[in-house]
């Protein structure tokens, strides 16, 4: 996920595991030349990762690791390369330390093969925003009204509002909010109703991206750092 410098030549790495979730570990001898993690450490770099961890202590010793696949072959593309990072950020953010964590490890990789499909990265991004925090309990439902509970009939309007966060039905609005268009709506259910299609290209995605960064801000406070460089660099 994220790389730091240790003193001359180590290196501590964050990395998510499928049944221990995040860890952070020192990787000795990586900011060395001829480093044995020579390539294994790019931003969502998928590998096998060999670790010794100790009770009582916050970092593991990394002995290894084998890239699996690397994601430098994306890194080119700007967009891809910022993407990478905003992700990687996102999974640090929301996953626990040291449990299980299936359902944002097959995120992590459902995404990238995505990208590596040759789907567009706004594509990937607004699919994996609103995935990351419905697998965190944070993305509200769709389906029914969070001002009184009733069932969202899906032909009216989908209103969102930030200060509970959840969507209501008009009858239920008790200040600003953000109305879906019918495509953005259509495209919410779409990324909610099942895996990543590379090959869509659904309407209305700065609306369902706006949808998460509101409901991740909300819950934050604040705004991750990757996603403001990543929307200050592309302009959205």
């Amino acid at each position: 996920l994220t790389t730091h410098a240790l003193r001359e030549k180590d290196r501590i790495v964050s990395f998510l595991t499928r049944d221990a979730g995040t860890k952070r570990g020192v990787a000795r001898g990586a900011r060395g030349p001829r480093s044995s993690f020579a390539g294994a450490l790019e931003p969502m770099t998928e590998g096998r990762v060999m670790y010794f961890e100790k009770e009582g202590r916050d970092l593991v010793s990394i002995n290894s690791i084998e890239p699996l696949r690397s994601s430098f072959p994306l890194s080119g593309d700007l967009e891809n390369a910022l993407l990478l990072s905003a992700l990687a950020e996102s999974l640090q953010t929301f996953v626990s330390d040291s449990e299980p964590a299936e359902p944002f490890f097959r995120l992590a990789r459902h995404s990238l093969d995505a990208l590596f499909a040759g789907a567009p990265g706004a594509i990937v991004g607004a699919y994996f925003d609103v995935w990351v925090l419905k697998l965190s309990g944070l993305f509200p439902s769709h389906r029914e009204c969070a001002g009184c509970g009733r069932p969202l009939e899906g032909g009216e309007p989908l209103l969102f509002e930030e200060g509970r966060p959840g969507f209501v039905g008009a009858e239920c609005r008790r200040g600003e909010a953000v109305r879906l268009s019918r495509e953005g709506a259509e495209t919410l259910r779409a990324i909610l109703s099942g895996p990543l299609d590379p090959q869509a290209r659904p309407s209305a995605l700065t609306e369902v991206s706006g949808i998460a960064r509101r409901a991740r801000r909300h819950f934050l406070g604040h705004e991750l750092k990757s996603h403001r460089v990543l929307a200050e660099t592309l302009g959205g």
